[in-house]
């Protein structure tokens, strides 16, 4: 009989006990409940969105339910002040508090944020990024190949709407043949240790941008890398990460890498413009930065680019004077070779002259031709003294070898 009270007692207690933690719960549950509503109004839902108003009608109870299940990661707003996706995105300090709990976020806008001024509705975003995250590693081990490794191969996806996407089959097989190498992981040392980093900063760029994920598996221990609750584990054949695109746009992968800190970013089909718009700009700030380069080291090859310089005596006077010797140009007439009537007086003013004519004759440059601009013009006098048209030909041969040199240089 005592036996049978005792355990009776024992179980009304741990009932009393059960029930105690329960109601927390609930009432925790509820408050959350209550968050999300207070930042939700039916008729402005209905009237925001005419798409909803014959796919839901005007029901307020199933408006809501669309704003919490969907509404609230494709970027709905539920009132005209407040936009859980874009409070979450421009308040990055909030992210490793509240992670994925949608309610958290209502409820510090209503308590502090909206006292403090954070930005709670969406900003103008050319970059249409919607998520971001990074965290740090050490590149001089070797599972910092790995984390590079996994970082190449997912940087770049592009998931069309309703596209799914899996870490594990994207990063391939983590064997020798594959790249990776052996590293510490949890539980001891693989080939490919190191990837889930990768893994868990692309789930954290997923909490960032609200995008939800269809799988994910957290460690079994915690990682040094981020806070508890936003790393996503990889074990090939068991474990994965998977989601979908949501949107109704391209959804593109970003990660990079370097310096010990891994980046990912999630893109609504504008990182390609932006790719290809910095291309041309860069290209742009190295060619005058090359032709610089090359006028100083030869004012001829300089001269030789019509773009750079159309007044210019370069191959373009040349050709001019060729299919016409008797109406050169006027670069052509100051050009000593064009006047073999006066050779003297040309090669006698050449070397003192020289840097000053550097622009305006190109082919008499004392540093592109070795034996002297008055020695020079001598020889071609005593060669062919008639003949203007050839010496300009052996020139031109000369300078674009001299400027074959200067460009390999």
């Amino acid at each position: 009989m005592k036996k049978f009270l005792k355990r009776t007692c024992a179980t009304v207690l741990c009932c009393t006990m059960l029930l105690g933690f329960v109601r927390p719960v609930q009432s925790h549950a509820a408050t959350d409940y209550d968050s999300l509503r207070a930042v939700f109004d039916p008729e402005y839902y209905y009237n925001q969105y005419p798409d909803l108003q014959e796919s839901v009608g005007q029901d307020g109870e199933m408006l809501f339910q669309h704003f919490v299940s969907t509404g609230i990661r494709e970027g709905r707003s539920g009132i005209e002040t407040f936009n859980l996706k874009a409070y979450v995105f421009y308040n990055e300090d909030l992210l490793n508090v509240y992670k994925t709990d949608l309610s958290g976020y209502c409820r510090h806008y209503l308590e502090r944020g909206k006292d403090e001024g954070r930005i709670s509705t969406p900003q103008e975003n050319k970059t249409n990024k919607i998520g971001t995250y990074h965290t740090s590693y050490d590149n001089t081990l070797p599972r910092a190949v790995n984390v590079e490794l996994a970082a190449q191969r997912i940087n770049g996806v592009v998931l069309q709407p309703g596209q799914g996407f899996s870490f594990s089959s994207t990063v391939q097989s983590r064997v020798p043949k594959n790249g990776y190498v052996m590293a510490p992981a949890i539980g001891g040392y693989e080939y490919g240790g190191g990837i889930c980093q990768v893994s868990s900063t692309l789930y954290a760029a997923m909490c960032h941008a609200l995008l939800p994920a269809t799988e994910r598996h957290p460690h079994s221990s915690r990682v040094s890398y981020l806070p508890v609750g936003m790393d996503a584990t990889i074990s090939e054949g068991y474990k994965d990460l998977k989601f979908v695109n949501i949107y109704h746009s391209p959804l593109i992968i970003e990660s990079t890498y370097g310096e010990g800190i891994l980046t990912v970013s999630l893109w609504l089909g504008e990182i390609q413009n932006e790719t290809t718009e910095e291309v041309p700009t860069e290209q742009t700030e190295e060619q005058p930065n090359e032709e610089n380069l090359n006028q100083e080291e030869s004012g001829e090859e300089g001269q030789s680019q019509p773009e750079m310089n159309p007044q210019g005596p370069g191959e373009e006077g040349q050709y001019q004077q060729e299919m016409n010797p008797e109406e050169s140009s006027e670069e052509g007439q100051n050009q000593p070779e064009m006047n073999p009537e006066e050779p003297s007086e040309e090669g006698q003013n050449q070397p003192e002259t020289n840097q000053e004519k550097s622009s305006e004759e190109g082919q008499n440059q004392e540093e592109m031709n070795p034996q002297g601009p008055g020695e020079e013009s001598q020889n071609q006098q005593e060669m062919n003294p008639g003949e203007p048209s050839e010496e300009n030909q052996n020139q031109q041969e000369t300078n674009q070898q001299d400027s074959g040199q200067e460009e390999t240089v």
